[in-house]
């Protein structure tokens, strides 16, 4: 039987120096979000090696032409675009289907014809195994991408769900760092790895600042926001993409005009909403570090000021007090009350009508008389996490609205008279904090197009 015919390779310097170090450089565009530099980066390749057409480089190349092309349209969040007939996701999908067939095609011919390549001088070898051990490790890489792509298709139906369970997004992207990220790990991926655990690590910290935040753990949460401002610093840092501003065309006006990947964007505002999330949970505690007036500029800067927003409803209302109340008896740990406390100091839970403190209160300190009515409706169940629960007590001639702002925490507006209970002014209101508060619309809006969407 004859000897299958050795493929023809284009000479190479030692050890195949030269293609490497476009591997390098190719991996470091794509860490940069420099998509199109990556796939020029190939296409010159190409060109230089169509002699060589069906070598494991020639086909290397390839392959990492399509794969530039299909990280591009993964951080554009393309895959989520609305779609007509499915063709938006499962297109990227598909490419990503289609580059797994084709570098485990490289990887098993190289151990096919290992004979061959054996037999090839010592450069060629090293490099040859170099290809196969690439690709072996980019597909395990392409299965986290199509991990992630159900994670963030996940995250957008949440934010048109009634109920958002943040533990559950945790769960799952604590699975995919465990399960995949020591699976491309070659020092030519370096890259390629440090931006795929960046993305990670951001996301899940702030899903875990959220969660925190929603059991009104001040230090705990700041430090996860810390964490992920870090990570996305240093992402940031490392590309080469930058905001330029653009003059319309009689010089009147400008638009600032941003070039980070619309997933780095989504991170991005995700990390500021929970910045003014957490300026709002813990406004006492912040406010007594700095005088009323820097207090109020601060809070101005956040991506939404949802203390001015609710100074703004209550004088427009009159509303006696707006609140957000804790249930302590809903969460695993002793509440401590506001702000930070020596991890040694010993507390008792809380009983009765302290078991539900007002973690914020405008204006002014809440109405004591008012709080037993207010724990009622609380500890009554009844409360929908989509909807405004309002009831009017005769006894005392008061209105109370109640909604959710996360599952232990809850918006309290009281009136010292009848109200009623359609009012649409009080009832969007509310609505609309508590979804901004949850980041229901941040959520949905992953997916352009949806109800609600808005990528800023």
């Amino acid at each position: 039987m004859s000897q299958p015919s050795t493929p023809k390779t284009p000479p190479m310097s030692p050890l195949g120096a030269k293609e490497e170090s476009q591997l390098l450089m190719y991996f470091q565009f794509l860490s940069q979000f420099s998509f199109d530099k990556a796939k020029d980066l190939m296409e010159k390749e190409k060109e230089i090696h169509k002699a060589s057409f069906g070598s494991s480089w020639a086909l290397m190349v390839h392959s990492l032409i399509q794969f530039s092309v299909a990280e591009k349209t993964y951080m554009s969040l393309g895959f989520l675009e609305q779609k007509w007939f499915g063709r938006a996701k499962d297109s990227l999908r598909n490419s990503y289907f289609l580059l797994l067939g084709e570098l485990r095609r490289i990887e098993e011919t190289v151990k096919q014809q290992e004979h061959i390549v054996l037999g090839l001088p010592g450069p060629m070898v090293e490099f040859e195994l170099l290809l196969s051990h690439l690709c072996g490790q980019l597909c395990e890489y392409i299965r986290a991408r199509q991990r992630t792509m159900d994670f963030y298709e996940q995250i957008s139906t949440m934010g048109t769900n009634k109920n958002m369970n943040y533990e559950d997004l945790v769960d799952v992207i604590a699975e995919i760092i465990h399960v995949h990220s020591k699976n491309f790990h070659h020092p030519i991926l370096a890259n390629l790895k440090s931006s795929f655990t960046c993305e990670c690590d951001v996301i899940n910290h702030l899903l875990q600042s959220q969660i925190l935040m929603s059991q009104a753990q001040f230090l705990q949460s700041l430090l996860q926001l810390h964490q992920a401002h870090s990570k996305l610093t240093s992402w940031g840092s490392a590309s080469q993409a930058k905001e330029t501003t653009k003059k319309s065309m009689f010089g009147h006006s400008s638009k600032t005009v941003s070039a980070w990947p619309a997933l780095y964007q989504w991170l991005l505002r995700y990390k500021s909403l929970l910045v003014a999330k957490f300026s709002l949970y813990f406004y006492d505690v912040l406010s007594k570090q700095t005088t009323p007036v820097e207090m109020k500029s601060l809070s101005s800067k956040n991506v939404e000021d949802y203390s001015a927003k609710i100074l703004a409803f209550q004088k427009k209302t009159d509303a006696l007090n707006v609140s957000l109340v804790l249930d302590t008896q809903e969460i695993e740990h002793v509440y401590k009350g506001p702000g930070y406390h020596h991890p040694d100091k010993q507390f008792e839970q809380a009983t009765g009508l302290d078991s539900y403190p007002a973690i914020y209160s405008y204006p002014g300190e809440y109405p004591a008389s008012h709080w037993p009515n207010v724990v009622m409706m609380i500890s009554d169940r009844t409360i929908e996490t989509d909807k405004v629960t309002c009831i009017y007590d005769k006894g005392v001639q008061s209105t109370y609205f109640i909604t959710c702002a996360d599952p232990k925490i809850y918006i309290v507006v009281i009136y010292e008279s009848k109200k009623s209970e359609k009012d649409s002014y009080v009832n969007s209101f509310m609505t609309e904090l508590g979804s901004m508060l949850k980041c229901a619309k941040h959520f949905a809006s992953l997916k352009p197009g949806s109800r609600g969407a808005s990528r800023k």
